[in-house]
C-alpha cells in the first residue's frame, strides 16, 4: 500500500487529530464530552498552562475555562485568547465554539 501526502495528517493538530480519532474509536466520546474537550484544550496551551486550568463545558457556542490564579487568567484572557480559539475552532469543528470565557477558581 503506498502512502501519498494526502494520507499524512499536517504536523500542526496532528497530535490532537490522532488523540480525538483515538478517543472517538475506544468509544470514550459518548462517556464524556467534557474529557475530550479538556484533552484538547491541554494540548493547545501546553503542559505549563495546562496544570492551572481546565475547559470545563461549552454552552451556546462558549467554551468555559476554570482559571487557578490571576496571572494564568492574565495571560489567557490577553496575550494568548485569540490563538486558543482559532485552535479550538480548529480542532473541535462541530463543536460550532464562538467564544471563550475564564473563570477564576481556588
Amino acid at each position: 500500500m503506498r502512502n501519498s501526502a494526502d494520507d499524512i495528517p499536517s504536523m500542526p493538530g496532528s497530535l490532537g487529530n490522532a488523540l480525538f480519532r483515538l478517543i472517538r474509536q475506544k468509544g470514550l466520546m459518548n462517556r464524556s464530552a467534557t474529557d475530550t474537550l479538556d484533552a484538547e484544550w491541554k494540548l493547545i496551551v501546553g503542559p505549563e498552562l495546562a496544570q492551572r486550568s481546565h475547559a470545563r463545558k461549552i454552552k451556546d457556542g462558549i467554551v468555559e475555562v476554570a482559571v487557578t490564579n490571576s496571572a494564568v487568567l492574565e495571560e489567557l484572557r490577553g496575550y494568548l485568547h485569540q490563538e486558543i480559539l482559532q485552535q479550538l475552532k480548529t480542532r473541535l469543528p462541530d463543536s460550532e465554539i464562538r467564544g471563550v470565557r475564564y473563570v477564576r477558581v481556588r
